[in-house]
């Protein structure tokens, strides 16, 4: 049995509207922004992290800067590593046994299942604010236009429509680690940091890399 889906509000939204005239305000999720035209309840699960940082996943609302973390890692990875040890400069989604600071959910991540509330018409984005032995070293966000240069940081596989119906995306975080190594030693995977937005209470972190294939496609 399909549990509920995770995107309440805009669900909603979408089945008056075909019922009423043309929508004063279109819903965005993605590098522009986020942005729902209803009051809309989002679910967020952790789904891994690779890398030496510590970071806290969250949403700003961009209107007045106020920022509410959603998941957070209390420590860099499962299991203490060194970073002495070169990256491999791959994506490590789905591997557990994978040798780049893995960490997953109930462990990195004591509470992997969150969910937060989107007020109607109101421009929010992500963020990621990492840390390394307690010194701050990162504030990204998934708007591009946020960052140093215009940076893309965030990766986000499947769009709204991928929400409201229930497939739900994923959000790829790449925190440069430009506080550990040189500029030209920094790899670009974009698996420092990955979340599942919406789709069902019941999608299995194992098929994470299953679900990232279809998405990419």
């Amino acid at each position: 049995m399909k549990s509920r889906p995770l995107l309440w509000g805009a669900i909603a939204g979408m089945l008056l509207g075909s019922f009423s005239g043309p929508a004063q305000a279109r819903d965005l999720f993605g590098n522009g922004g986020i942005e729902f035209d209803v009051d809309t309840i989002v679910e967020f699960e952790f789904a891994e992290s690779n890398g030496a940082f510590q970071s806290t996943f969250g949403v700003i609302n961009l209107e007045t800067g106020v920022k509410t973390p959603l998941l957070v890692e209390v420590k860099p990875s499962d299991r203490a590593q060194t970073v002495e040890r070169p990256s491999t400069y791959t994506d490590d989604t789905g591997q557990s046994q994978s040798q780049d600071f893995l960490g997953t959910p109930g462990n990195t991540v004591p509470q992997p299942l969150v969910e937060f509330e989107f007020e109607a018409n109101t421009r929010y984005a992500f963020y990621l604010e990492s840390s390394y032995n307690g010194r701050p070293v990162n504030l990204l966000y998934s708007t591009d236009a946020q960052n140093p240069n215009s940076r893309r940081q965030a990766e986000f596989r499947g769009d709204f429509s991928a929400l409201a119906n229930g497939e739900g995306a994923l959000i790829r975080w790449d925190d440069t680690g430009e506080a550990l190594v040189r500029a030209s030693d920094q790899d670009r995977d974009f698996d420092d940091f990955i979340v599942i937005v919406g789709g069902y209470q019941d999608c299995p972190y194992d098929e994470i890399s299953e679900f990232d294939s279809s998405t990419s496609r």
